[in-house]
């Protein structure tokens, strides 16, 4: 079977030439493509085995760069940066969706911005470039895309998601934790979008917009915390 132009312009986007360009395209293989296509792999069991490279990567990273912090925080920093919305945002800039062999009726749904679906491609293409390339070229790229986010989020204490962060000081100020309301949602029924805000004893302290409710609440506890560093 011949290659699509798709993994061409991947290889581009992500300036690396892969040996065996059979990885690449299960890789980019979204299932609703699979199902279509009657092919008998997916990107899934690529995004399992990227997954742990991923997270090997970086933590080996975080545990050499920061010595002083203690296991809690090393544990909070991956995490803030190893999650769902960070590794979309990656995708994006890499042009994944762009790139993605995905069924009709996943690609008129949004399927292509998805923030779920673009992470899971990403994990997935780590996975590959494993197999094909090592570890060290897997290492190489994870940290090309994800190390000057860890060192801006440690250098600002960032330990944690926004909420995570939020609850931990209003638990320690006012014994209490925030509470979050949407209070508005727009959008066609395939790209919906939310507004959130998040009260704390009774006040708004912040609102944020995202595509999902999870998005929006961090937006908005991300709102919050700046709010309570200027008061």
């Amino acid at each position: 079977m011949s290659l699509p132009e798709n993994i061409a312009m991947a290889e581009r986007y992500l300036e690396l030439e892969f040996e065996n360009k059979q990885l690449l395209f299960q890789a980019l293989t979204h299932r609703s493509y699979s199902f279509e296509q009657d092919l008998p792999e997916t990107n899934e069991k690529l995004e399992f085995l990227g997954d742990s490279v991923l997270n090997l990567s970086v933590t080996e990273y975080i545990y050499h760069e920061f010595p002083d912090l203690n296991e809690g925080d090393l544990a909070k920093l991956r995490a803030n940066v190893v999650n769902a919305n960070f590794l979309a945002d990656v995708a994006k800039t890499l042009h994944v969706g762009e790139c993605l062999l995905m069924g009709k009726g996943a690609e008129q749904t949004g399927g292509r911005t998805r923030v779920s679906i673009l992470g899971d491609a990403l994990e997935a293409i780590i996975g590959a470039i494993y197999l094909d390339r090592g570890m060290d070229a897997a290492k190489a790229f994870i940290l090309g895309n994800f190390s000057d986010l860890v060192d801006d989020r440690a250098s600002k204490g960032h330990f944690g998601d926004p909420k995570t962060r939020l609850q931990e000081l209003v638990m320690a100020k006012h014994g209490n934790i925030p509470r979050y309301r949407t209070v508005e949602e727009f959008g066609p029924i395939h790209d919906r979008s939310f507004m959130v805000k998040v009260y704390i004893n009774d006040q708004v302290y912040g609102g944020g917009v995202g595509k999902s409710k999870k998005k929006a609440e961090q937006e908005a506890a991300k709102e919050a915390l700046n709010k309570l560093k200027h008061d």
